[in-house]
């Protein structure tokens, strides 16, 4: 009706000549415009998601290294674990569960390969390639442990792997005894030979692992930057066309530049963009940066997620012991726990401060470690409270442990480096006659309450 009436005045007077842009050509501009802002647009978000593909592999990659690296320690610490059990007690399934992992689990080996196809650099390469080497050497170092724990412990020969039956005793074995030839096979699993090959397979492997780690957050950043430079180009064509729309569409407004402002505060304040509105391609980009956000975020929380070891004083940590208790729940050998309490600890936090406070936890967790044997297991499960689990001790050794724990507080009325003040500690113990139970922790815990509630500095036992 109204472009009748329009018409129909057209034909009642002559319009002039009006110069200027009309608004059907700004019309075809507007839109020719946005249609090529729109197809930028889109590109850069194909980009933005190639890229974030991208992120999402380093990723992958990243927890990959991190579980072939855990792999490769789990299965390590299992041959060990495993030849150092056939040593103590001569039972061949020890020996069998060492060479199934060895010869046909190969869980090392299996993630080393798997880490050498993976892009690395030179650097990387060579420290797997050592701690293959130095993983092969010392195999065969527990090869001739368990040659000379088999022919002590009179086990036949022929029924062994032939990796052992293999293996070439020196002369002087010929005219040792059996005992000297088991004696000889402890000396060779828990000397000093064997402690520094394993510490330089650990180191290697560490280092893989940091250098890896270094590399994969260099590839994260430049990814992140990728993207950020995506999203600069992104707001720029969408902040173009806002200037173009802001006459003729003013629902551009609650379309486009809100939800812009709110994925630009949300990403700027590091968090994820809520809520998700607006045109299909800002919900796209919120939800590729909530995806890349997530990503990043997972990976933040693994590399802080703690390992069994207490990062102040090296000693295993709650989980640490926990992994060592269910271990010890399926084995039958007999041990003694100590539940360990450092007397009037907080008095220390309190009177020199907590530095003071964590010096004197390094030196406990070091007389601890010095004092018991290597085969011992020491943990921090508390703020001062520890763990020593014995394995092999019975009833009729308490007086070495009595006398442990007297030297101990005896090194500890000595003031220490960094001027550490006196302390005692109060232990509680309890034995097992086959493996862990929860009842050993609860007597333990028992007999230490009842040593602390005497005025602490002593052991008692349950």
């Amino acid at each position: 009706m109204s472009e009748q009436t329009n018409g129909e005045r057209g034909k009642s007077f002559q319009v002039e000549e009006v110069r200027g842009v009309k608004i059907r050509n700004l019309n075809y501009v507007f839109i020719i415009v946005l249609a090529a802002l729109s197809i930028v647009l889109s590109i850069v978000t194909t980009k933005l998601s190639v890229q974030y593909a991208s992120v999402t592999e380093i990723t992958d990659e990243y927890l990959r290294i991190e579980q072939d690296a855990k792999m490769v320690l789990a299965a390590s610490n299992d041959l060990t674990r495993d030849v150092q059990y056939f040593v103590m007690t001569g039972r061949k399934e020890y020996m069998d569960s060492y060479f199934r992992e060895a010869k046909e689990t190969r869980r090392r080996e299996n993630a080393i390969a798997d880490l050498k196809e993976m892009e690395a650099t030179d650097t990387l390469f060579n420290l797997l390639e050592s701690s293959v080497k130095e993983s092969m050497n010392l195999m065969r170092l527990e090869y001739k442990a368990m040659r000379y724990a088999s022919e002590g412990r009179g086990l036949d020969l022929s029924d062994l792997p032939d990796e052992v039956k293999d293996t070439v005793l020196p002369e002087e074995a010929s005219s040792m005894t059996d005992e000297e030839k088991i004696t000889r096979s402890w000396e060779i699993i828990f000397g000093e030979d064997y402690k520094r090959y394993k510490d330089r397979i650990y180191g290697y492997e560490s280092q893989y692992l940091e250098k890896a780690i270094v590399l994969m957050d260099d590839l994260l950043t430049e990814g992140r930057a990728g993207m950020n430079r995506l999203l600069i180009l992104q707001r720029t064509s969408i902040f173009l066309i806002v200037i173009l729309g802001v006459i003729l569409f003013v629902s551009i407004s609650r379309m486009i530049v809100r939800p812009l402002r709110n994925a630009v505060t949300k990403i700027s304040d590091g968090q994820r963009i809520t809520p998700l509105n607006g045109t299909y391609e800002i919900k796209y980009m919120s939800e590729t940066y909530n995806g890349f956000y997530n990503d990043s975020m997972e990976i933040q929380k693994q590399l802080k997620q703690k390992a069994e070891r207490d990062g102040l004083t090296g000693a295993l940590n709650r989980n640490g012991f926990q992994t060592v208790i269910e271990q010890l729940s399926q084995e039958t050998f007999p041990l003694a726990l100590l539940i360990i309490d450092v007397d009037c600890f907080k008095g220390v936090n309190d009177h020199y401060g907590h530095s003071t406070g964590d010096e004197t936890l390094k030196k406990i967790t070091r007389l601890l470690m010095e004092s018991f044997r290597t085969t011992d297991i020491v943990s921090r499960i508390g703020g001062d409270e520890f763990t020593v689990i014995m394995s092999g001790l019975t009833p009729e050794y308490r007086h070495v442990i009595e006398e442990k724990i007297r030297e101990i507080n005896e090194a500890l009325r000595i003031p220490g480096p960094g001027s550490c003040p006196k302390v005692s500690i109060s232990v509680g113990c309890a034995f097992s006659s086959s493996g862990y139970k929860d009842s050993v922790f609860s007597e333990a815990d028992e007999k230490l309450y009842e040593v602390k509630k005497a005025g602490g500095c002593d052991v008692r036992f349950a």
